[in-house]
């Protein structure tokens, strides 16, 4: 009863049992078999390629490996067949050979023929190999006398082995000329008759035929062209052009016919032969017509294959075993939140117990208010950059119209000069002027960009105010490379420069001294901008502090302010790319470099978009 009780308390306390509502029932069941689904769909389908590409790959490796074994051996094959066909070939042109061929035998034989006969059986004996050939053999007609290595030297009609004649005159008789091939029985004493294939070089003379020949004994033509201890190396086979089988290693099919196909080079196919399945290749060899073939038994690979399907069910029964309980867990884990949440809502009494038990509901809340002061925070920065944004085009606005009203101002004050004192020429009025004229230029310059040629214009009337508000000892030297005069460049930038140059550099030591403006074009295509004096020069900490503002986002004001505002209006415009120094000039004050990448194309096409958008 104590058993039945605590199992009672077990399932009560699972998951599915503290489930009441019925929608909420049905939602998690249709979750569990959505994930069930997308745990074991992968599983099958793995199984299924993976049982797919082992049964190929196991048929792919029989295919590799009898098409290396084959090819091996028909290489092997062609170079005895090329041995022995040289070497009949030279036989059948031998003056020793061609007299015999000749030669009428008469009785008493003469010294000659004798002679003729020792020469010829003395060279077939040195030809004879006794690790393959069964026999070497010369025939003539004419004399009716046949040459033999096991048998030496004797009559046509006393020779044992008729075989060896009747199988060439009849290859003869079915039109072979010159050199073939054919399977024969040779005649051993005592002994059923051996298997050989007997490769003939004919000759004629006149009517009378004659032959070399050299028979190949089967049994040691198959241990040299097989390996005893390869047990899945099957069957070879020589197959003639009547799908013949000359040579059967097996000894099963000798004198049969198998139906092979001529469409490919190399070919294969699988077939049921005497109730085995065997995967059978075959390649065409450059002698007689002939086919080299291998069947290979297909027994061992289909136990391979059924070991492979049995553990390949294991792993599925394990697999789908294992795809129920991982699937529970994750779709439990998955909603248990949301079964909180509802037990939460219909008992808010239980919410002191939630905390423990699903501590990711604290962390969903968390998170969500987390997005919550996120999205505020984000906001409230929106506003605020529209506000600025405004403000900024508010601001320049106003500032297109200052240059006007003070031109106008400035152009009033020059002629109540010149009344006063009667002189065009004075230095208030030339003051008055040039700044106008800058005022001006600064008015027509309506985008953020202009060429370097027109900046040096304006910073040489900069130059020039500058000189007549402290005297002559100012003197401003450029040097430009023509292809850079063209090239675009911020307004107002070199002027802040040589300002800089003058009110830091100069005006410190009496307002005296020179300043180098040198611009050219680097390699990256931008501007290559040095502007140096021989003023008194920057002390360290500024270095410091002017390179510290840079990496500030805000607008900067305070000392050094054109310098600070130039060089980040020039990382605005120019990107990361863009790099400053400031250092010790070879004049002896200070140095100050720019160099720019290639100005996008959006600040040189469309000038329009350059200011602040409301």
């Amino acid at each position: 009863m104590g058993d039945r009780q605590r199992k009672d308390e077990k399932r009560k306390s699972g998951f599915l049992y503290k489930i009441r509502n019925r929608q909420f029932q049905r939602l998690f069941f249709k979750n569990w078999i959505q994930v069930f689904v997308c745990i074991v769909l992968p599983l099958v389908l793995c199984i299924v390629v993976i049982q797919h590409f082992s049964a190929e790959s196991l048929v792919n490796e029989v295919d590799s490996a009898a098409r290396r074994s084959t090819s091996n051996t028909m290489v092997t094959l062609e170079a005895l067949l090329r041995e022995v066909c040289d070497s009949l070939e030279k036989k059948v042109v031998d003056e020793s050979f061609i007299s015999f061929f000749q030669m009428e035998r008469v009785e008493p034989q003469n010294y000659d023929y004798v002679a003729t006969v020792n020469a010829v059986l003395k060279q077939i004996i040195a030809d004879y190999r006794d690790n393959l050939f069964h026999s070497v053999d010369v025939y003539s007609q004419v004399g009716d006398y046949i040459i033999s290595s096991p048998h030496k030297a004797q009559s046509g009609e006393r020779f044992m082995d008729k075989s060896l004649l009747e199988t060439f005159f009849e290859g003869v008789e079915s039109g072979n000329q010159g050199l073939f091939a054919a399977p024969r029985f040779a005649w051993q004493e005592g002994r059923e008759g051996r298997r050989v294939i007997t490769i003939y070089w004919g000759k004629g003379v006149g009517e009378q035929k004659g032959f070399v020949s050299a028979s190949l004994d089967a049994e040691k033509l198959i241990s040299y062209i097989t390996d005893e201890h390869d047990r899945f190396q099957g069957a070879y086979l020589i197959v003639d052009p009547n799908d013949r089988v000359i040579l059967d290693t097996s000894g099963q099919m000798n004198d049969g016919h198998i139906a092979l196909s001529t469409e490919a080079e190399v070919s294969a196919v699988t077939a049921d032969i005497d109730g085995r399945t065997m995967r059978i290749f075959w390649m065409p060899m450059n002698r007689f017509g002939w086919k080299c073939v291998q069947m290979v038994p297909m027994e061992e690979f289909e136990k391979s294959n059924v070991r492979l399907e049995r553990l390949i069910f294991l792993i599925l029964v394990l697999g789908l075993t294992a795809a129920v309980v991982l699937s529970y867990r994750t779709t439990v884990r998955l909603f248990r939140p949301i079964e909180a949440i509802l037990r939460l809502l219909e008992n808010p009494s239980e919410q002191v117990r939630i905390g423990d038990e699903n501590g990711e509901i604290q962390y969903m809340l968390v998170s969500i208010l987390e997005l919550f002061q996120k999205n505020m925070t984000l906001e409230q920065e929106m506003l605020e950059r529209v506000v600025a944004l405004r403000s900024a085009r508010a601001k320049a606005l106003q500032e297109q119209m200052t240059p006007h009203f003070l031109n106008n101002v400035l152009q009033a004050i020059n002629w109540n000069a010149i009344a006063e004192t009667g002189d065009e020429n004075s230095i208030t009025s030339k003051s008055i002027l040039l700044l106008a004229d800058i005022l001006s230029t600064g008015k027509e310059q309506k985008n953020n960009i202009t060429s370097v040629k027109e900046e040096i214009e304006y910073t040489r009337k900069f130059v020039e105010l500058e000189c007549l508000r402290y005297g002559p000892g100012i003197h401003c030297f450029y040097h430009v490379a023509p292809e850079a005069e063209q090239m675009p460049i911020p307004c107002i930038s070199l002027q802040t420069l040589v300002e800089n140059s003058i009110s830091h550099g100069l005006q410190p030591r009496g307002a005296s001294g020179n300043i180098h403006v040198s611009i050219d074009v680097n390699e990256l295509q931008g501007l290559h901008i040095v502007v140096e004096d021989d003023g008194v020069g920057f002390e360290e900490a500024v270095i410091g502090h002017i390179y510290s503002m840079l990496e500030k986002e805000y607008i900067y004001v305070g000392e050094h302010l054109g310098i600070i505002n130039l060089f980040q209006r020039f990382r605005l415009i120019y990107g990361e790319k863009c790099e400053f120094i400031i250092c010790r000039s070879s004049y002896g004050g200070a140095c100050v470099e720019i160099k720019t990448p290639r100005l996008p194309e959006l600040w040189i096409q469309c000038p329009e978009k350059q200011g602040i958008a409301g």
